[in-house]
């Protein structure tokens, strides 16, 4: 019976390979797909459509059988909200005038963090 002897390896150095960089069609696929390019399709279609309404309805038209009812149905809540609003808004406007300029930056901070916490909800 013979024995095998098993030869070792001998032991190379790690090598290490350059990170790939991407290629520009991946690169530009990643930039279209992005949920910018998305919002930018939106809102570049919305136009397209109101475009062609505005082309295929008129103007006049448009404006008499669209938006001056949508105006009256909304001027009038938009105009009470307003009003309403008002005493809340000179509030506001007296905090910023009384406000030294360090803490106008932290009022600023502080009613961005409300509103952006109001708009993610």
């Amino acid at each position: 019976m013979t024995t095998r002897v098993q030869a070792r390896r001998t032991a190379r150095p790690v090598v290490r390979l350059p990170a790939n960089k991407p290629s520009r069609i991946s690169s530009l696929s990643r930039i279209v797909n992005s949920r910018q390019a998305r919002t930018a399709y939106y809102v570049l279609g919305t136009a397209g459509l109101v475009a062609l309404a505005v082309a295929i309805v008129g103007p006049k038209r448009l404006e008499r059988d669209v938006i001056k009812p949508l105006r009256n149905a909304i001027e009038p809540q938009a105009e009470k909200l307003w009003a309403d609003s008002r005493p809340l808004r000179e509030q506001i406007a007296d905090l910023f005038k009384s406000a030294s300029p360090n803490g106008r930056e932290r009022l600023v901070r502080s009613f961005q963090s409300w509103i952006g916490h109001f708009h993610a909800t």
